[in-house]
């Protein structure tokens, strides 16, 4: 879950990076995307991707549904959300402060939420996190689940690394500000997700051709990593170091992502454009109003 946040909420944050090589004002954008998700070639996951932002500040929300197959397996629904402001540092642009950043996911028989809320003064992030039963509301311990790889629950990031971080969502406006206002053509930003500290790395590429929905397109590559930093056991930090991600954009003023390529060690997954909600309203609410009547 936490890669497709990831590299999904970078594509978004990037939305308003038309020209990468220039410094630019924070204009108002408001951008409401859908994708679908296919792992070996089945679909089987719809995301709809919300992103709001204006000189008072960003909002950012991200749903998603399984579909297919993959929902007969297991019928899951996650959404994210996160918001905040921006400090205004001189010769720097507009630098995102996160006030509070919420995640919630459920299956037919376990729940969980997770809240980070961030200290006005000091930046420091609190997590609260809670797994749980949905039809008793009784509290489910991570360790006794069978399917979870944290046997032993990571120890608790050190305040020190957890003040001036970001959220997985935060973390994508501040790749944006790195590349738009501050100029730089990569960028390195610290994220904490409530459990584990990691950095995303990244590099913007030359626009090229890519062959995609069956057409050669000029599209703009932008190539996303991450790095482990606390909490990670030798097989997690492995296998994020196997893996990366490629996100595709449209090189026109929006800079729409087209499509977005996750590869690890256990599979490869494609995420594609499959509406824009300007436009296309009917896929959109379609997605919205499916989400909605499996969480009631």
């Amino acid at each position: 879950m936490h890669h497709f946040v990831t590299f999904l909420a970078l594509c978004l944050s990037l939305g308003t990076a038309s020209n990468i090589a220039m410094a630019a004002p924070l204009n108002p954008q408001s951008e409401r995307l859908a994708y679908n998700l296919k792992v070996g070639g089945l679909h089987v996951a719809d995301f709809l991707a919300e992103f709001d932002e204006n000189e008072t500040g960003y909002r950012t929300t991200l749903t998603m549904e399984t579909r297919g197959m993959a929902r007969w397996f297991q019928d899951f629904r996650a959404e994210v959300k996160g918001d905040g402001t921006f400090s205004i540092e001189t010769g720097q642009g507009p630098t995102p402060v996160p006030r509070q950043f919420d995640r919630a996911w459920a299956a037919e028989q376990i729940s969980s939420s997770l809240t980070i809320a961030y200290d006005p003064m000091t930046r420091l992030a609190r997590p609260e996190e809670r797994t749980f039963n949905p039809q008793t509301g009784e509290a489910i311990a991570l360790e006794d689940l069978d399917w979870n790889r944290d046997r032993k629950i990571p120890e608790p990031v050190p305040d020190a690394m957890r003040i001036g971080v970001f959220d997985p969502m935060a973390a994508f406006v501040a790749a944006r500000g790195q590349i738009v206002h501050h100029r730089q053509s990569e960028f390195r930003i610290p994220i904490y997700d409530g459990r584990r500290r990691y950095d995303l790395v990244g590099r913007v590429e030359a626009p090229r051709m890519f062959w995609i929905g069956g057409q050669d397109v000029e599209l703009v590559p932008v190539l996303a990593s991450v790095e482990p930093v606390f909490g990670f056991d030798r097989e997690r930090t492995e296998s994020m170091q196997d893996s990366g991600g490629k996100i595709l954009f449209s090189p026109d003023d929006r800079f729409i992502p087209m499509q977005i390529i996750l590869e690890g060690r256990a599979f490869s997954s494609v995420m594609n454009l499959t509406a824009d909600c300007r436009i296309d309203t009917a896929t959109c609410e379609q997605i919205a109003d499916a989400s909605k009547a499996n969480s009631d």
